[in-house]
């Protein structure tokens, strides 16, 4: 590679490699044993993410580890081949630098693939990809391994190509500082510079903050996730609920986002998907309902969410239904103004088991949110 200032945009990276979309058909293990020994760190084998996906290479591997995996690349061509291939899979075409991760990920892997990032963007990608994992995810990605930041280009494969990295030394600081520990780190290439690292975002140990909270309207492609979300066991303890089916959670969301009398906004943290909240009418009264991913719980992502939501959602009174024993829910609901009016033993239906519920109401604007409150789950 000959070192320089070059200026090669994400989009000339995707032309390049739509140029050359076909060299990459054959099931190539390279990479796999590295990605192996990323998967051993993961304690929850749930959804993951691949950056750069190409033509899909990885995920049968990943599949095969109990993965639902969605793909990311900038190039149309090498994820048309993608689509052929895994024809089930989310894949996205988009630039990893300004698109926004759906939601939270047990896995990221960013195989050859982060290094076209031009320099100036490197550490806000490597954060985000952090940012983007859930509480004991795993994030396996190469890099140059230099001492320092430096960019590169060469034309070895044909069309130009860009290659940069942060150094050794600075990606760690910004793994280290956006909440990742490295539990690995190998010149696997040795004496080539190339290096893999993978770093594991720490799991919840109590209370912590998170980054900026904000609504949006709901999008089809969260639907997914949110049908996902609602399969927990441990959320659905805590809130007392049964998980819908797939034909029953399709029909009723449905319903509700075509409904105008209902308010539904999803929740990002630090921009990524970790929930939603909604304001839904049942027998002629406005009911509140929420549910937050169980890796962001106790960071105060819902109390901030219902702020919000009360903020935009002018009506009173609003009602909020919640089993006695979920504690957390009822501290929240009360901090932003709600009033238990009544306890009484809900019977048993398709969506809730039998148990004593307190039935909650805000005739009032709530008072503000002080940023204090712990994340709740309660479901719609």
């Amino acid at each position: 590679m000959s070192p320089g200032n070059p200026s090669v945009t994400p989009e000339q990276v995707a032309a390049s490699y739509d140029q050359i979309a076909d060299r990459w058909l054959d099931l190539s293990t390279y990479g796999f044993a590295q990605i192996e020994r990323a998967v051993a760190f993961v304690t929850h084998k749930g959804t993951a993410l691949d950056v750069g996906c190409g033509t899909g290479r990885l995920m049968g591997l990943l599949s095969g580890h109990g993965f639902r995996t969605d793909g990311v690349d900038v190039s149309p061509a090498m994820l048309a081949h993608a689509r052929n291939r895994f024809p089930e899979a989310r894949l996205f075409h988009g630039d990893i630098c300004r698109w926004r991760l759906p939601h939270a990920y047990d896995l990221i892997v960013a195989w050859d693939s982060v290094w076209h990032v031009p320099l100036s963007d490197q550490e806000a990608v490597l954060t985000k990809l952090c940012r983007g994992l859930a509480a004991g995810g795993v994030l396996v990605f190469s890099t140059g391994g230099t001492d320092g930041p430096d960019e590169r280009q060469n034309s070895l494969m044909g069309p130009p190509m860009y290659h940069a990295t942060l150094g050794v030394p600075k990606a760690l600081r910004v793994l280290a500082d956006a909440g990742c520990v490295c539990r690995h780190l190998e010149y696997d290439q040795y004496p080539e510079g190339h290096v893999y690292i993978i770093a594991q975002k720490r799991e919840y140990d109590g209370p912590q903050t998170c980054g900026p909270v904000r609504l949006r309207a709901v999008h089809p492609g969260d639907l997914l996730r949110m049908f996902e979300m609602q399969l927990d066991p441990d959320s659905n303890r805590m809130a007392v609920t049964n998980p819908r089916t797939a034909e029953a959670f399709v029909a009723h969301w449905a319903k509700a986002l075509s409904d105008p009398a209902c308010t539904t906004r999803a929740v990002l943290a630090d921009e990524v998907f970790v929930g939603y909240i909604c304001c839904f009418p049942i027998g002629g009264e406005d009911h509140v309902g929420y549910w937050i991913d169980k890796p962001y719980w106790g960071k105060g992502i819902a109390s901030r969410a219902l702020h919000l939501l009360l903020r935009e959602v002018a009506r009173r009174p609003l009602v909020a239904s919640v089993a006695t024993g979920n504690g957390a829910s009822l501290r929240v609901l009360q901090k932003h103004g709600f009033v238990i009016e009544r306890v009484h033993l809900a019977p048993a239906t398709e969506r809730y088991p039998e148990c004593e519920e307190a039935v909650l109401v805000l005739r009032h604007p709530g008072p503000p949110d002080n940023d204090s409150g712990e994340t709740i789950t309660a479901g719609q």
